[in-house]
């Protein structure tokens, strides 16, 4: 077994193992590894381990990214279904008016620019799974954002018991912290149903639109599959959908006032597709002549990565690699601070650079990056994400610059926080700029 025993391979090795409770971790610290043990051998690293306080409790068995392979399969196949092929194009429209929805919000409103970017990746994935805006946000988008909160706030390590799977084994009775995480599961499925439940009943009344839900309720083959509950597949599908993007959205904002020269670049790009007195706002079909832009992004994601924990790749049977016997249950993590660092793959890996992805691949967000994860468990929908990603970025840079008004602490954000997590203030780039989007908005019927 592995002898190097540290968080990052520069000093120790590319992987590290690590005992955490009575599972083993192998920390993949190399972007080469978790190419070599994600993506190549994926067929046998696509399983799960056991979580009894995150997966059973709190998510009551039923958030499909905690799975374990079959169940999760066939879920997967639901949403690849929905996020994937030719609906990627009709999503599009739906990304295009959120989109404008948004700067009319920034316009109005710029000191809650947090707040529109949540309002718009919330609406953009509320339209894909249900097929029309939502009428209601905030107090139900709330609990939403509350149930995704308490998620992260328990994964391990945070949560120390789902490093000791046995204990689920225990008899009810022995097991002192049940009450306590079964009733953070009621909380996250209540919120969940406060959401849910006035979209089901127009479904059932026959009053909703076309969507992904309506077809999974009517789908009496999914019905029948005890794995799948469509309220739970649904919500978690909204959940993970507008966080990832709102997040995103969040940190551009931050390298936008941190990372000027870096900003102007990206905004030269657009001036010279779109105009520099304000011409028009760019369209997806602007993305191919717009690469640094799309570098940009790519950047956001390995500058600051959303994420530092994603759930463990469980191997399902025995693997020899390159020397090393890893027994089938080896549990192998991204170590994302590491592979974000990795200066095997990125030079100056400290600095914002995104001219280091102008590689032919900038335009996806899995290529040399695994905020979204790897491997067949990748998220289904980063192509969703990074269409809402460019189409955003490239208006507000285009449109919008970014001032502290006060000095912070970049590298201690409220990250995952639903208040302001940095002060900033956006404010329009210029009165002809201002101008552009009075006329767009004119154009747009129902803006709020």
């Amino acid at each position: 077994m592995l002898k190097h025993q540290s968080h990052h391979f520069a000093t120790y090795g590319e992987m590290t193992t690590i005992h955490v409770g009575s599972k083993l971790w192998v920390l993949l610290n190399s972007n080469r590894v978790a190419e070599e043990i994600y993506n190549k051998r994926g067929k046998i690293t696509n399983g799960r381990p056991s979580y009894p306080i995150l997966g059973d409790l709190i998510s009551q068995n039923r958030r499909s990214i905690l799975l374990p392979q079959e169940k999760w399969s066939q879920q997967r196949r639901l949403m690849h279904q929905l996020l994937g092929g030719t609906a990627l194009v009709t999503y599009q429209e739906y990304q295009n008016e959120e989109s404008l929805r948004l700067l009319a919000s920034y316009s109005k409103d710029p000191a809650g620019w947090y707040r529109h970017h949540l309002h718009y990746s919330s609406a953009v994935i509320h339209r894909i799974a249900f097929g029309e805006r939502p009428r209601e946000f905030d107090e139900n988008l709330q609990g939403v954002a509350k149930a995704q909160e308490i998620f992260l706030l328990n994964a391990p390590p945070y949560n120390l018991l789902d490093s000791f799977p046995e204990l689920a084994k225990l008899p009810k009775w022995l097991q002192f912290w049940r009450k306590r995480y079964q009733a953070l599961g009621k909380k996250t499925d209540d919120w969940y149903g406060r959401y849910w439940d006035p979209i089901h009943h127009a479904i059932k009344s026959e009053t909703a639109p076309d969507s992904f839900a309506q077809r999974l309720i009517s789908d009496k083959t999914a019905l029948e599959n005890k794995n799948i509950d469509p309220k739970w597949l649904s919500m978690v599908l909204v959940e993970a959908g507008s966080d990832t993007t709102r997040l995103t959205l969040n940190i551009f904002a931050l390298a936008a006032s941190l990372h000027r020269d870096k900003y102007l670049e990206a905004r030269a790009e657009i001036d010279a597709v779109c105009g520099n007195n304000a011409e028009r706002l760019s369209t997806f079909a602007d993305e191919v002549k717009m690469p640094y832009t799309l570098a940009f992004i790519k950047e956001l994601l390995r500058w600051r990565p959303i994420f530092t924990w994603t759930p463990e790749h469980t191997l399902t049977e025995d693997l020899k690699f390159e020397g090393y016997s890893f027994p089938k249950g080896t549990h192998f993590v991204l170590n994302h601070a590491a592979l974000c660092k990795d200066i095997s793959a990125f030079d100056d890996a400290n600095a914002f650079k995104p001219e280091r992805w102008l590689d032919g691949h900038q335009s996806d967000l899995t290529h040399g990056l695994w905020q979204l994860g790897g491997g067949r468990r990748v998220c289904v929908g980063y192509r969703v994400a990074q269409k809402s990603l460019f189409i955003n970025m490239s208006r507000l840079i285009y449109c919008f610059d970014y001032e502290a008004r006060e000095a912070f602490d970049s590298s201690d954000i409220k990250h995952f926080e639903l208040d302001e997590p940095f002060p900033i203030t956006p404010k329009i780039r210029s009165l002809a700029h201002a101008k552009l989007l009075e006329r767009v908005f004119e154009n747009l019927s129902d803006l709020n």
